[in-house]
């Protein structure tokens, strides 16, 4: 019974730090319980992506599939407060400054959006809403498998690089290396069931490659440019998992 209540906090904890859900708070909570909660990251996937999902689906019984979409896409996104929407426009403006590591790092915490973000955030934005509003409305496999394999992608990158900001703390510091082989697993396992549920098999095994092989590409990345991976970096992923993810699956489907 402890261990459910104690997994239970954790379910919660993924929930309040990837949404803006209203989530009451948890008490006794500890840099383990923040670690393990990354086992529920698909699953808050699943659900944020099952809302996009039924949302454009209802929307396009009023509207056309356009506004419908780009009105579906905006509450997708507000759900994530734009969490990882943001770390993609910061790493693009620290990896786009061309500076050395040090600055380049000290660009990515800068609150401010330089111009290279900007670009980024809004080439990654349309590449979704392209992809969503030509899927079939009301084909919930892709809404729900994407956003669940995206954030499995983050918890893959997680255990495979360390941080990069080396002697400093930040949110990225409290996942990079520390995440348990029963999290990896858990997360694996739902994405597995998930897509192969889902999705046809060689459907679910192109966009399972592609969120692998992001994952790597950005992890390989950020040990050369930024010496590890920051929250950013993972935030990154997530975003271009997504995009490519959705259009991946439209090409199937064209």
């Amino acid at each position: 019974m402890q261990t459910l209540v104690i997994w239970a906090k954790r379910w919660l904890l993924a929930l309040q730090f990837l949404t803006i859900f209203p989530i009451p708070e948890t008490r006794s909570v500890n840099e383990t319980d923040f670690r393990q909660s990354v086992a529920f990251y698909p699953i808050v996937g699943m659900v944020l992506g099952t809302g996009l999902g039924l949302v454009q689906w209802g929307l396009t019984r009023i509207l056309p599939v356009m506004p419908a979409t780009a009105l579906s896409l905006a509450g997708y996104s507000l759900a994530t407060g734009f969490l990882h929407l943001d770390g993609l426009m910061d790493l693009a403006d620290g990896v786009g400054s061309r500076k050395p590591r040090p600055e380049a790092l000290k660009i990515m915490r800068d609150s401010r959006v330089g111009s290279m973000g900007v670009v980024a955030g809004i080439l990654v934005m349309v590449g979704k809403f392209a992809a969503l509003s030509s899927l079939p409305p009301g084909h919930l496999g892709p809404f729900v498998v994407i956003p669940a394999l995206a954030r499995w992608a983050m918890v893959l990158a997680m255990t495979s690089a360390p941080y990069a900001r080396v002697g400093e703390s930040g949110i990225g510091s409290l996942y990079a290396m520390h995440i348990s082989r029963i999290a990896l697993w858990m997360s694996s396992l739902t994405v597995i069931v998930a897509a192969v549920l889902l999705l046809p098999v060689a459907e679910a095994v192109s966009v399972w490659g592609l969120a692998l092989a992001v994952a790597w590409a950005m992890v390989s990345f950020a040990r050369r440019r930024l010496g590890g991976m920051t929250g950013d970096a993972y935030g990154a992923i997530n975003e271009l998992v997504e995009w490519l993810g959705w259009t991946l699956v439209l090409a199937w489907h064209g």
